[in-house]
């Protein structure tokens, strides 16, 4: 899923084609004229409906796609950035279902306080990376760790690494750390 101001192309670009991973499908939602949901993710969740609430849906709409095709949920990774991966985060905290795997690139769960923040439900043994720059403009590094523990503490196999000065993007390592990821739960065809 793509981050605030981009569009699919933007992940095949700066995530799909640099994990060089063509065994696997790929699906690409766009959000309405760039934007997922309308005010920043430490928002109050009523502030940022209903669009809030309707992105949720298309997740759910992605994963019926990939269902309706013979992907299971236990097959399914999400793959996400900024805006993205805040929404995503936020639809696998309140999904029933148990995913492959989680692979966040700058974002975290949507509210304004750790407390107001969406406790997994279905996370247990769930591979998780998380990544984030520790001067991020866009995603502060309090929430992607307060994501990180959350999830952890919801029995997720977290890796949680935190990038010193990089801009707001998808970088290098994370990219590596992500391929990494996905080869432990699919090996690549030789």
């Amino acid at each position: 899923m793509h981050g605030r101001t981009l569009d699919p192309a933007y992940m095949i670009a700066h995530a799909l084609e640099p994990l060089a991973r063509t065994d696997l499908s790929y699906v690409l939602p766009g959000a309405e004229g760039g934007t997922w949901y309308p005010n920043s993710f430490l928002s109050p969740v009523a502030d940022n409906q209903p669009r809030l609430d309707f992105a949720l849906e298309r997740m759910g709409d992605a994963r019926q796609l990939l269902n309706d095709a013979g992907v299971e949920d236990g097959r399914i990774v999400w793959l996400d950035f900024s805006q993205g991966a805040c929404l995503v985060t936020e639809y696998l905290a309140r999904s029933q279902q148990r995913f492959a795997g989680l692979i966040c690139f700058t974002g975290g769960l949507i509210g304004p306080t750790l407390a107001s923040l969406t406790r997994p439900k279905a996370a247990s043994g769930l591979p998780t990376f998380i990544t984030v720059s520790d001067h991020d403009e866009w995603i502060p590094l309090h929430r992607a760790e307060e994501t990180a523990g959350i999830f952890r503490d919801a029995g997720a196999h977290v890796e949680f690494v935190v990038t010193a000065n990089t801009p707001h993007e998808i970088v290098a390592d994370a990219i590596e750390r992500a391929r990494q990821l996905l080869q432990e739960l699919s090996p690549a065809n030789e």
